[in-house]
């Protein structure tokens, strides 16, 4: 090996004030020790007060602390005990992630601009922005065993289900259940659902067209995709479509809400709250109602005990009836397990793929020429714009992918920090200026999406929108880290790319963007209103992407 530094021997300096330590309500040695609180809101307020507190003091000891280390600002996982600094740090994150707001995400990119490719984001972790870094840390090879780390699981609140698992062995284990409803030919098998609820969109659209009312297309598209996943989750159900208003408090509920990062910060009192009984969460929270029915009453419960009731039955070709008949452990059929495996497929199903059409339609409508170079290849592959896509011939459209390429690199579904461990080799970085730095194994080590993603060595202009350039250099893909990388990519991938291209395919092959300077429109056009780029961005991470509090979202006008 050649000759490399060691990050083992770092250790985080006391930066703790006098004046700060003074007003903690803890003592010395470990976070909250001694701390009483009234009530659990007076606890997290006790807890936001004091991350405010040290936030006044840890903006410049925590930079200062990247400087004195030189470029790589580090810390060796497991080499000490929990301590004030430590609490100091996490709670810097913390305050920007709780307080202001899922805002932590935007202050490890201006570490990166400051101190280089390698910046510690937590006591325990380590941040890195390098293209090149990829495959490493998401290694694909089953031999070399990559660990979910502990602030993911966390943040997740459902730990029965695949993607929470940290174990590498038992992760697989329980994927290998779920890859074959995921794969490229099963999911091709899922076409006839995926046009059924393209043309129930297409009815509904046509439908608003006729009233001239600004529709919430983030909202539609959240019930298509939902309507697409749980039809193949469970089999027929209410659909969302069908609903007047789209179910619409239902997807409200399920906004991205900075309360998602209490797991990664006060984890108790998030695991507290996701336990609850949900007579006394509605109770204490009456919005989550709507929520609550869907997991358990009449909701995903209900539907897993329905199916095992009738699980000798020959019919039934869905996730959960296959399963349920499969010869896994019993352990793993019980339902507890089975409605966080749910509530996850649900969930990410839906909420990922709707945000990258809102963001792909919102570019479209904003860039009239973009649309017609689209709209001359969708006719070339489609005919009659009556006909629905067929999603074997949209794979060989350059365009189409391309766009869909580009919104999957600006606009991630997942952007929270992809962090994982290693826990049977020591990694070794190479800095750009040729210094080996070895990682010890259990670091933990991570990228995130909406930084790696915009990494300007990659992609010029990083912040426009530039279909043309996977075009251009196709190799560009493999540096997406949208769905992750390695053994613990999104099991999704594939059923995800179909539906952004028979939705991108199906819906701009039959509209048209408004053209005010003609009295006759060439058939049915879409036109945005008030909408801007920042409607549709990432302002927030709440480990979904959020845009700006008071944003309503893409909004359309329709002309039938």
């Amino acid at each position: 090996m050649p000759d490399c530094h060691r990050f083992s021997d770092a250790q985080p300096e006391p930066c703790l004030p006098e004046e700060v330590a003074s007003n903690l309500p803890c003592g010395g040695d470990g976070w909250m020790k001694g701390a009483r609180a009234s009530s659990l809101r007076d606890c997290i307020d006790m807890n936001l007060d004091t991350s405010v507190l040290l936030h006044r003091t840890t903006s410049e000891t925590f930079a200062r602390s990247h400087q004195i280390r030189g470029t790589i600002a580090v810390i060796d996982a497991g080499s000490h005990s929990v301590g004030i600094d430590e609490a100091l740090s996490s709670w810097y994150a913390g305050y920007h992630d709780l307080v202001r707001g899922g805002k932590y995400v935007w202050v490890v990119e201006e570490m990166h601009r400051k101190y280089g490719p390698v910046v510690r984001v937590r006591p325990d972790a380590l941040h890195f922005n390098d293209p090149n870094f990829i495959e490493e840390i998401y290694a694909q090879s089953p031999k070399r065993r990559r660990e979910r780390y502990k602030t993911v699981v966390q943040n997740l609140q459902a730990p029965g289900s695949m993607l929470a698992t940290t174990d590498h062995d038992f992760h697989r284990k329980r994927r290998s259940v779920l890859n074959p409803y995921f794969s490229q030919q099963n999911v091709r098998r899922l076409e006839p659902v995926i046009n059924d609820t393209l043309s129930a969109l297409l009815d509904r659209m046509n439908g608003w067209g006729k009233t001239g009312v600004p529709i919430q297309m983030s909202v539609a598209f959240r019930a298509a995709t939902k309507d697409i996943i749980q039809a193949y989750a469970f089999g027929e159900g209410k659909k969302c479509l069908d609903m007047e208003d789209c179910n619409a408090a239902f997807f409200d509920i399920m906004t991205p809400q900075r309360v998602c990062h209490l797991g990664t910060y006060v984890y108790w009192l998030a695991y507290i709250m996701a336990n609850l009984p949900p007579s006394i969460t509605i109770s204490l929270v009456p919005r989550v109602a709507v929520f609550a029915r869907f997991v358990e009453l009449k909701g995903l419960a209900d539907q897993i005990e329905h199916i095992k009731a009738a699980q000798e039955l020959s019919e039934g070709r869905t996730i959960f009836h296959e399963i349920i008949r499969s010869d896994i452990p019993e352990s793993e059929k019980q339902t507890r397990r089975l409605v966080d495996e749910a509530m996850v497929i649900v969930v990410a199903g839906s909420e990922t793929t709707a945000s990258t059409l809102a963001a792909i339609m919102y570019h479209l409508l904003a860039d009239r020429e973009l649309l017609n170079r689209l709209k001359v290849e969708l006719e070339a592959a489609i005919p009659d714009p009556k006909q629905l896509p067929v999603a074997s011939r949209l794979d060989g459209l350059p365009l189409l992918n391309a766009v869909i390429q580009e919104a999957i690199r600006l606009y991630p579904g997942a952007t929270h920090r992809q962090d994982r461990t290693c826990p049977d080799e020591d990694l070794v970085y190479e800095c750009p200026d040729g210094r080996q730095y070895v990682i010890p194994k259990g670091t933990a080590v991570g990228m995130t999406a909406p930084i790696i993603n915009r990494h300007p060595e990659l992609y010029e202009r990083p912040n426009e929108f530039l279909p043309d350039r996977y075009i251009q250099n196709p190799e560009l893909k493999k540096y997406n880290m949208s769905f992750s990388k390695g053994g613990r990519q999104c099991i999704g991938i594939n059923l995800a790319y179909q539906e952004l291209q028979t939705f991108t395919a199906g819906i701009f092959r039959r509209y048209s963007l408004y053209n005010p300077d003609k009295g006759v429109q060439d058939g049915p056009t879409l036109e945005l209103f008030e909408t801007r780029r920042e409607d549709i961005s990432m302002d927030a991470d709440y480990v979904t992407p959020a845009p700006y509090e008071g944003s309503h979202g893409l909004r359309v006008r329709i002309r039938a």
